[in-house]
C-alpha cells in the first residue's frame, strides 16, 4: 500500500505503488457500493461455463464463506457469460446454494444459453434496456478442439443435410428426377459425430428439466396469487409456468440463433411471462451497476484476461 512519510504520500522501499493497486482498491470500493445497493454479497464472474470454471468459483465462494460474522443471507452475482456446459451450470448452482440461502443476477449486458440456465436459477433477475438472456443453446467443443460452437447450430445442419439425402432418395425411389447427393453424404459421414449429438440433445433436455425445477423452487417461490384474477397459485401453476418458460427457450426454431438476445420485453411478454426487475429505473443502483462492471471489463481487457472473477476477499482473479 501507499505509505504516508514527511514528504507527503509517496512510494517507499517497503513497497512501490502501481496502476494494478490504484484499480484493485477501486474495484473493492465498487464491489462494496454494488453490495450495498442490493444488499447482499457481491461477486462479478465473467466467464464461459467451461470446465474448471466450478473449481474456481467453489474455491472463491468457500473463501467468502470462511469470513467471520459473514453474512450469509443473500449472494448477487453480475454475470456476463456466453454459455457452454449444462453441467458446469449445475455445479456453480450447487455451491451458490450451498453457502448462501438467496441468490440474484445482475445481467448489465448478456447472459447466453447455459448463462440464461444459471440466471434463472436465482430468486431474482436484474437487467435494463440493454440488457439480454439467450435461447437454451448448450454448446460443445468444435471438430478441432479450439472452442466451443452452439449446439443448435450444429444440431440444425445435421437435420437440413439428413432432409436434404431423404428427400433426394425419396425422389429417386419413385422414379422421378433426382439430383445427386453423394457430397452431402459425404460430408454427412465426416463431420458429424453421433456421439456428440447425442450430447446435444441431452443437454436441451438436461437445461429444460433444470429449468422446470428451480423456477418453481427459487423464482416462483413467493408468487402466490395470479396477476389478472387474484387467485391462488398452486404448486402445480409454479411447475406449469416453468415448463412454459423453459420449453420457449429451447425452441431453436423460434429464436433462429444462438445470439439472439432476449430483452426485458420480450422476458415479460404473454409468450414468456417472466418478471425481471429494471436495475436501470433507480439511478443510484444503475450508477453502481454500470461503475463496478465498466471497471471490471476495462481491467480485464487490459490485463488480457477475457474470464476472471473479482470479489472483495480475492480481488481480481484472472480464469485460465
Amino acid at each position: 500500500m501507499l505509505l504516508f512519510s514527511q514528504n507527503g504520500w509517496g512510494s517507499t522501499d517497503l513497497h512501490k505503488i502501481s496502476s494494478n493497486d490504484v484499480v484493485g482498491g477501486a474495484l473493492t470500493a465498487m464491489n462494496a457500493r454494488f453490495a450495498e445497493a442490493f444488499d447482499g454479497t457481491a461477486i462479478i464472474l465473467r466467464s464461459p461455463m467451461r470446465f474448471g470454471l466450478d473449481d474456481v468459483v467453489r474455491q472463491q465462494i468457500e473463501l467468502i464463506a470462511e469470513e467471520p460474522q459473514r453474512d450469509n443471507g443473500k449472494l448477487v452475482v453480475m454475470l456476463e457469460t456466453t454459455g457452454g456446459y449444462i453441467e458446469t451450470v449445475e455445479r456453480i448452482y450447487s455451491v451458490f446454494r450451498r453457502h448462501f440461502t438467496a441468490v440474484e443476477f445482475v445481467i448489465p449486458n448478456y447472459a447466453y444459453s447455459a448463462g440464461t440456465v444459471l440466471a434463472l436459477s436465482g430468486d431474482e433477475i436484474h437487467m435494463d434496456y440493454y440488457s439480454v438472456l439467450g435461447p437454451i443453446d448448450p454448446q460443445v467443443e468444435d471438430e478441432n478442439g479450439g472452442g466451443l460452437v452452439p449446439g443448435l447450430g450444429y444440431l440444425a445442419k445435421y437435420n437440413e443435410l439428413c432432409a436434404t439425402i431423404n428427400e433426394e432418395e425419396q425422389k429417386r425411389i419413385s422414379g422421378g428426377d433426382f439430383r445427386n447427393v453423394s457430397a452431402e453424404i459425404a460430408y454427412l459421414l465426416k463431420k458429424f459425430d453421433p456421439g456428440k449429438l447425442y450430447h446435444i440433445e441431452h443437454a436441451i433436455e438436461h437445461s429444460i428439466s433444470l429449468l422446470k425445477e428451480w423456477l418453481p423452487r427459487h423464482k416462483f417461490k413467493n408468487w402466490t396469487k395470479t396477476e389478472t384474477r387474484g387467485t391462488d397459485v398452486t404448486v402445480d401453476d409454479r411447475i406449469a409456468r416453468a415448463s412454459q418458460i423453459a420449453e420457449c427457450l429451447g425452441n431453436a426454431a423460434r429464436w433462429h440463433s444462438h445470439g439472439r438476445g432476449i430483452g426485458m420485453r420480450e422476458l415479460a411478454s404473454e409468450e414468456i411471462k417472466l418478471l425481471v426487475h429494471d436495475f436501470g429505473a433507480e439511478p443510484k443502483t444503475n450508477q453502481a451497476v454500470r461503475d463496478y462492471y465498466n471497471l471490471f471489463i476495462d481491467f480485464g481487457d487490459k490485463m488480457g484476461s477475457k474470464a476472471a472473477i473479482h470479489t472483495h476477499r480475492s480481488g481480481f482473479v484472472p480464469i485460465a
